[in-house]
């Protein structure tokens, strides 16, 4: 490549959105044949993450304005759809001062949220003991018991412990948090002194099937028995009536 080229190639690179550049490295990421790397490309992905800013996703400031949240008829919180296909989902949470996204789950999902506009608290759990991951054979019993189970309208909601994996106060310079399906997979979130945003790739989506089970279904917990400052036992729930988002367009810049 001669010195023009090279310059030019360099000028592209540099001139790629942050968000486009997100988009491209999730879809490379979570795409089936990526598997095999997917820890280093998590890696890579958190990285290009670490660096969006409000202003890269086209946030509306409107929603970062504590008056917009006095309003008594606004949700709690505002939801943006940034994008989505049947391997990743990529969105945009607002939380309402001082409110907590309650606790759930991402059910054989991963995740990285990263917040890009005010502070949330987040707290995270493990389920303990740590489940392991499980070979092809075994999820595929597994997840015919399962789907049995459910065929026959049978959902005894789950109790079980649960380790804190995290629980911190992240600002808008914070570091993207990582989930995985069985790190950090339960969480709730909090938003602090003013409205708090936060950006999140989940994959798969909720709703896509689980090979043998059925939809990906997002379940809520409350914290039923504290054993000790980090140890906890979780029951599943119905979701709280205190949840539920209006929403809004995305208006940052176009990724394809």
């Amino acid at each position: 490549m001669d010195l023009k080229n090279e310059a030019k190639a360099h000028t592209d690179v540099v001139s790629v959105p942050p968000i486009v550049a997100t988009y491209r490295l999730a879809l490379q990421t979570f795409q089936d044949k990526a598997t095999a790397d997917l820890s280093a490309n998590l890696n890579k992905l958190k990285k290009v993450m670490d660096k969006l800013r409000s202003e890269d996703l086209g946030l509306d400031r409107r929603l970062t304005d504590p008056g917009t949240w006095n309003n008594p008829t606004k949700a709690p919180c505002t939801y943006i759809q940034v994008f989505q296909n049947h391997e990743i989902n990529m969105s945009i949470f607002v939380l309402r001062p001082g409110f907590k996204m309650p606790l759930h789950d991402h059910p054989h999902m991963h995740g990285l949220l990263k917040v890009i506009s005010g502070a949330v608290n987040i707290r995270s759990f493990s389920e303990h003991p740590l489940k392991e991951e499980v070979n092809a054979l075994d999820f595929a019993i597994r997840a015919k018991h399962e789907a049995a189970r459910l065929a026959h309208g049978i959902h005894k909601r789950r109790r079980f412990f649960a380790k804190v994996s995290q629980d911190r106060v992240c600002r808008e310079n914070a570091e993207t948090c990582i989930l995985t399906p069985t790190i950090s997979n339960y969480h709730e979130i909090e938003a602090l002194e003013v409205p708090a945003a936060f950006f999140d790739v989940l994959a798969p989506p909720y709703d896509t099937l689980i090979e043998g089970i059925g939809p990906r279904r997002c379940r809520y917990y409350t914290i039923a028995n504290t054993l000790s400052n980090n140890l906890v036992e979780l029951q599943e729930g119905s979701a709280p009536d205190c949840f539920y988002c209006d929403q809004a367009p995305y208006l940052g810049p176009k990724l394809f």
